[in-house]
């Protein structure tokens, strides 16, 4: 646990530009039993500074089953809220109560920072957010336009799928809008690739959300969107055996195609993390935000697996690749 000082700077820039409440209004920050209760109150303290009225919520530590069904006290709570800074990601934003809080203009805001303190601290003050904005921007511009998107890697990555007409996200870590909701720090782009053109290879060998992270990559068939093989070692036994345990088709689906734009992140085996990492890819896999606008759906699943430094190809042209993008598709040095 770092102490109060040390979040101070990090909770204030938070409060101030990722969030950015008006005097009086309706501020919930909430953590759990588990959570540095120096980050939250430091949280609570910036909210507070800003003239809004910020409270504080500790929850009990969620077993795994119960994570998505908070009870009544908490369902109010996030409903009363215009804005809510969440330092857990227990699984709680798939919750009812948290679908319904959106529904009815709630904006959430999550993080979990155990294990990465230091990094999220990083990623948040000394990150170019304007420069990230801008890039993730383009790429966004450009998935839009494109009918055939494929990502390849050394390790035999091999996948294609269709994005138009999904739109696509830029997760800047903010709360830009009433109802959203959104993780930081940022930056990711996401989209909703059309499901059943989804067809190929995917080697998983940087992480996953299951295991943390991938000392012996291995593989997923996709199949139409839906994966009908894992193939590898003992870390695709232990996915084989985790997908299969969930009792769930939809954990197979494949949800989302992100790519990370924070170069002060790295593969720590944590997504809050890795998934930030510049111009590494994500696959997400079972429950789907529904602003994707895709076909997958809710589950009480998800699952996320990483590709450290993959070369995407939008309708043959590079975008991206080891690690950085193209210039010549209109990026910034």
């Amino acid at each position: 646990m770092k102490s109060r000082a040390f979040w101070d700077e990090f909770a204030e820039v938070a409060m101030q530009r990722l969030v950015g409440p008006n005097e009086g209004d309706p501020v919930l920050v909430l953590a759990d039993t588990r959570s540095d209760l120096n980050l939250a109150q430091a949280l609570m303290a910036a909210g507070a500074r800003t003239g809004a009225d910020t409270q504080l919520i500790i929850k009990q530590l969620a077993k795994p089953d119960e994570a998505a069904c908070p009870g009544p006290i908490l369902s109010e709570a996030f409903k009363a809220a215009k804005y809510i800074v969440s330092i857990i990601d227990d699984g709680i934003d798939a919750s009812e109560a948290m679908l319904e809080a959106k529904a009815s203009g709630t904006s959430i805001l999550y993080t979990e920072v155990t294990g990465v303190e230091d990094y999220v601290v990083r990623a948040l003050l000394h990150a170019d957010i304007d420069k990230m904005i801008r890039i993730g921007e383009r790429v966004c511009e450009l998935w839009e336009g494109t009918d055939l998107c494929r990502v390849t890697s050394p390790q035999g990555t091999d996948v294609s799928f269709q994005l138009k007409p999904r739109k696509a996200d830029l997760g800047r870590g903010a709360l830009t809008r009433a109802g959203m909701d959104d993780f930081f720090p940022g930056m990711q782009t996401n989209i909703a690739p059309v499901e059943e053109t989804i067809n190929g290879i995917i080697v998983i060998d940087a992480s996953d959300s299951v295991q943390g992270v991938v000392h012996n990559p291995y593989s997923f068939t996709m199949e139409n969107g839906i994966i009908t093989k894992v193939e590898g070692g003992s870390e695709a036994d232990n996915m084989r055996e985790w997908l299969a345990a969930c009792d769930d088709p939809t954990i197979y689906k494949l949800c989302h195609f992100s790519l990370g734009l924070n170069p002060q992140a790295g593969i720590s085996g944590r997504m809050i993390e890795d998934e930030r990492k510049l111009a590494a890819v994500d696959f997400g896999f079972g429950y789907q935000n529904p602003d994707f606008g895709g076909t997958v759906g809710l589950s009480d699943y998800h699952m996320d697996i990483m590709l450290a430094t993959p070369t995407v190809y939008l309708d043959g042209k590079e975008m991206s690749g080891n690690g950085g993008f193209n210039a010549e598709m209109g990026f910034d040095d």
